[in-house]
This record gives C-alpha cells, sequence and structure tokens, in this order.
C-alpha cells in the first residue's frame, strides 16, 4: 500500500516571506503521523492562482493543508474550492485565525475538515485518524491548547532545502520568522491574543541553538513573531544580549510594548552593534479612554519616554504603529498621538486602521460603538460613532503622505523645518500635505519629482529661499545623484572637489562640495556608504 500523500499549501503575504506555520504543521507531523508523505508547496498572494492550482494537481495528494488569514483568505477559497473540482476524492483541511472563530461553516463547503485553533497536535491526530479508517464525523477538530515547547523543531533539512538556489529566493533575500514564544499575556481587544490563554516559551537553549542553525545557512533577517518580546523583561535580556554578541551581518526584528523597557534593557540596546536589532512598537493610542476601552495596559508617559531613548540611541530602526477607528478616539485625540508620536522621532510612522478581526472581543461590541465595517477581509472600520467615514478617510490621506515622504527618510530635514516652524503642530503639517497631494494620484513618482512636490508644497507656507536650502539639504544628503528639482541653483565647487580627491581617503570615492547660499556655508557630501538607520550619506560643513 503506497503511503498517503498530504500537501501543506503556503500562501504568503510577500515572495520575501518565508511562512513559518506549514513547517511547523510538517515538523510535528514528521514524527507523529504514520504511514504518510508530508510535502510543502510554497506561494504567495501574487502569484497566479491558476499556477499554484496546476502545483497541486501536479502532485495528487490525498490531503491537503492550508492556512487561512486575512490577507489571503480570497486566494484561499478559490484555490480550495477549484482544487476539490478538480481532485473531489482529496481531503480538504482548512485552518488558521480566519476559519477559527466561525459557527457555521457554510462559507466552506469544499472543506471536508476545519481545525479552530493550534493546530499542530490537531492536524497530525486528523491524518492518522484518515489513515486508520476514522476520519471523524464532525468537521470543526478543536486545536490543542497543549503549549509548544517540546513540539520538534521546524528548521530541518528539508527546510533548508527548500530554499533555491536563485538569489531572489536563497535565504540571504527572505525575511524569516521564529517564533520563540506563542501566546500574549494581554488581552487588548481589537487584538486576537484575547482570544487565547497564557504565554508558552521555548528554553532560551534551544532558542539559541535554532538562531545559531538560521544564522549557519545564510539567514541575513529574521523576525520573530513573538506578541510581545519584552514581556518577559528578563528573558528578553538574555535573548538581547546573545544576539548582540554574535558575530553576524544579520538584523533582528522585534514586536515590543515601549513601556516594557526598563534600564537594564535599554542599556543593552545601547552598546548593540549598529543595526543588528529593529523594534516595532504598537502605540495604538494615547487617549487613557480609548485605552480603558480595548483593555490596553499602557504606562503612555514611559512609553513615550522610552521610545525617545531608544531613537537617541541611533543604533536601531524603531517603527511605531497607531491605529485609527479605536474606541472613543476621535480626530482631535487621534492628531494628538500623531503629534507626541512624531515628537519621540522615530524613523517609520505607520497609521493603522482598525479592523473587526473574527475572534476579537471589540468584534462582538460593534452595536456599542455604531461600528460599520467591511465584511470581507480584512474588516477594516469604515466608520464609529467618534470618527465620521469622512474622518477616516481624511486619515487616509494623512496616512499615505507620511508613508511616502516622512516614512521614506530622504525628507528629514525638509519635514522638520515645516513642522518646527511653518506650522503648529505635525498633523496640521502632514494634513495640509496630504490636502496639496490630493490631485496627484500618483506620489511614488521618481525621487526628483518627490522633492519637487515638497518643494511647490513648502513654498505656499514659507520663504522660497529657506525651503531651496532644505530641500537642497535633503536632496543632497539622501540621492548620490543629486538630481534637485528645477529652479533650485546648483553651486556645485568642483575645483574644491579635485583638491579633496587629491587626498588619500577621497582618491576612490565619488564625493560633492556644495554652497548653500541661505546660511553662506559649503558642505561636503560623501558618498561611500549610507548610515544604515537614518540612510543618509556622510555630511560636513568645510
Amino acid at each position: 500500500m503506497n503511503a498517503i500523500k498530504v500537501l501543506i499549501v503556503s500562501i504568503a503575504a510577500k515572495n520575501i516571506h518565508k511562512a513559518l506555520a506549514p513547517w511547523c504543521l510538517k515538523g510535528y507531523a514528521n514524527q507523529y503521523a504514520s504511514d504518510c508523505d508530508i510535502l510543502i508547496q510554497e506561494s504567495n498572494v501574487n502569484e497566479n492562482i491558476g499556477d499554484v492550482i496546476a502545483g497541486i494537481y501536479g502532485q495528487s495528494p490525498d490531503i491537503i493543508g492550508l492556512s487561512a488569514y486575512i490577507w489571503n483568505i480570497e486566494h484561499v477559497i478559490k484555490i480550495a474550492g477549484t482544487v476539490k473540482k478538480l481532485l473531489p476524492s482529496c481531503m480538504i483541511v482548512l485552518g488558521g485565525p480566519e476559519v477559527s472563530f466561525d459557527d457555521s461553516l457554510g462559507a466552506y463547503p469544499y472543506a471536508d475538515y476545519v481545525i479552530q485553533g493550534v493546530g499542530e497536535v490537531a492536524f497530525a491526530e486528523l491524518i492518522n485518524s484518515i489513515i486508520a479508517g476514522n476520519a471523524p464525523d464532525n468537521r470543526i477538530i478543536t486545536g490543542s491548547n497543549r503549549s509548544f515547547c517540546d513540539f520538534p523543531s521546524p528548521f530541518t533539512p528539508a527546510y533548508f532545502s527548500s530554499f533555491e538556489s536563485d538569489r531572489m529566493t536563497s535565504i540571504k533575500n527572505q525575511l524569516i520568522y521564529y517564533e520563540s514564544s506563542r501566546g500574549c499575556p494581554y488581552n487588548c481587544a481589537y487584538c486576537l491574543s484575547c482570544a487565547t490563554q497564557g504565554v508558552h516559551y521555548l528554553p532560551l537553549e534551544r532558542v539559541k541553538a535554532e538562531l545559531n542553525l538560521l544564522l549557519s545557512h545564510g539567514a541575513k533577517c529574521i523576525k520573530f513573531v513573538d506578541r510581545t518580546f519584552n514581556a518577559d523583561k528578563d528573558r528578553a535580556a538574555e535573548i538581547l544580549e546573545y544576539i548582540s554578541n554574535l558575530k553576524t551581518d544579520c538584523t533582528f526584528h522585534f514586536e515590543a510594548a515601549a513601556d516594557l523597557f526598563d534600564n537594564r534593557l535599554l542599556a543593552i540596546i545601547a552598546v548593540m552593534p549598529v543595526n543588528r536589532i529593529q523594534f516595532e512598537i504598537g502605540v495604538q493610542s494615547v487617549n487613557p479612554q480609548t485605552l480603558s476601552a480595548v483593555a490596553r495596559k499602557t504606562d503612555i508617559e514611559k512609553a513615550l519616554s522610552n521610545i525617545r531613548q531608544l531613537t537617541a540611541i541611533n543604533n536601531c530602526h524603531i517603527h511605531v504603529d497607531l491605529i485609527a477607528g479605536l474606541p472613543f478616539e476621535t480626530t482631535e485625540t487621534f492628531a494628538d498621538a500623531l503629534n507626541q508620536c512624531l515628537a519621540t522621532r522615530p524613523h517609520m510612522l505607520q497609521l493603522g486602521f482598525l479592523k473587526m478581526l473574527k475572534g476579537s472581543a471589540l468584534r462582538e461590541k460593534v452595536a456599542d460603538y455604531d461600528y460599520l465595517f467591511c465584511e470581507y477581509a480584512p474588516y477594516e472600520v469604515l466608520k464609529s460613532n467618534a470618527m465620521s467615514a469622512g474622518d477616516l478617510l481624511m486619515l487616509k490621506g494623512v496616512e499615505r503622505v507620511i508613508d511616502k515622504f516622512y516614512n521614506s527618510g530622504m525628507f528629514v530635514n525638509s519635514l522638520q523645518y515645516a513642522a518646527e516652524k511653518l506650522f503648529d503642530t505635525a498633523f496640521e503639517l502632514y494634513k495640509k500635505l496630504s490636502d496639496y497631494c490630493t490631485d496627484i494620484v500618483n506620489i511614488k513618482v521618481s525621487l526628483k519629482n518627490s522633492y519637487t512636490i515638497l518643494f511647490d508644497f513648502l513654498q505656499l507656507y514659507g520663504p522660497k529661499e529657506e525651503a531651496e536650502h532644505y530641500i537642497k539639504l535633503d536632496c543632497l544628503t539622501f540621492d548620490a545623484k543629486g538630481l534637485l528639482p528645477d529652479g533650485i541653483p546648483r553651486c556645485r565647487d568642483k575645483d574644491k572637489e579635485v583638491r579633496l580627491k587629491s587626498k588619500p581617503e577621497y582618491k576612490d570615492i565619488n564625493i560633492r562640495v556644495e554652497y548653500f547660499c541661505y546660511d553662506n556655508k559649503k558642505r561636503l557630501f560623501v558618498y561611500d556608504k549610507k548610515n544604515p538607520i537614518s540612510k543618509a550619506y556622510t555630511v560636513f560643513e568645510i
């Protein structure tokens, strides 16, 4: 008798993301499911669905497993429905958060089974039952709450051999997910963590060994998927100290709570190699009434102070998140949050919009706040009793220009000048900039045109010579080509450049000497290496 063939189909959000879930399922099933061959077919939402289906059909599996998330649920539905027609005897098993909280399976008629909750144990046991001829009658299977601490490692030889030799899909060019803990000690009402209880931690020695294994195979960017990495401060400190001492150029990414950084953690971070780590920090709101309504326990004053300290250290990238649309969050309170967050000088500020996730406590309270939200993934909020649809659309525009101009990091001097001298608040700046860009269909234009857009905008609110100065400073600081917007004078001192190039330190380096009439200074721009945090080239006043 031939072994049962099980195919786990991974549909990631991007082609550079290496999904972890299928390898966790395979790692466990390989050890605890018998008489079966377990294969993984990896794809992403940008791939042609027909090609994905053709790959599945070519494998002719007996059982298919698909994990459903808000970013891939439409693909899962189309793929699973089509495969069921092509391979009617193949059993289709769905799992993941998008199917874990549905009372009815009417939306998934093609699914033979749906695993709701943690999947490793349940999936392996389901395979064993099918092989034994005891397939469950109930289509809904409850996942096991068992700790994952003793589960087999997903980082097997098969995992590493799945990276193709092609440079675009090699491990060096992929974001590698790593899970050192599962669960969250907090119960924020908008998050799926509120649907689970408890936190399980992998032993630290296993964490260190697996990180070493990933690094030995060439990983360059490892993202910890731990919900709140620094919830256990002592454990976080030990991991960070270990990472700090590694001989590697890999960057490690963590999601952290800003108010949980203590002096010990900040001291460890302060001596980290540049760009060794980066933090994504969810502030979400600074409104006490909002935080209370969503059961989010945060010391906002301490959180903002810690973010300010982290950005001042200037050796790691700091990404801060806000969520528009939370209960009691008006445009005024949200503007206050944006102003306070930008005052901490994060390298990136992401304005997210509330999503009524399946399984979240807030989804059960939509009537309490007069929420309207999209009925399809990602279930984004359309209005509430605190924010109108127009308010949220206005914030969409603000998000658009912040992402384009602030988050790129290439307009730092111009934006700081505008925020401090031309507008009363940072929010006013980005609101006005959003209004200005309303008629610009595509602001993702060339860098020169981007500087031109901002240059023209600044002249509406301040002297032209000041706008020229700061735009010119940014353009030459961040762009080695130095393509200044039309209308800004070029005052390049090529004779000075020739003299400098005769010096050993500048002999084989692209440099530029430029005169700035606004402050009557010459500046030397050295286009050798960009600062890995600020993305700026070195600039000297001469």
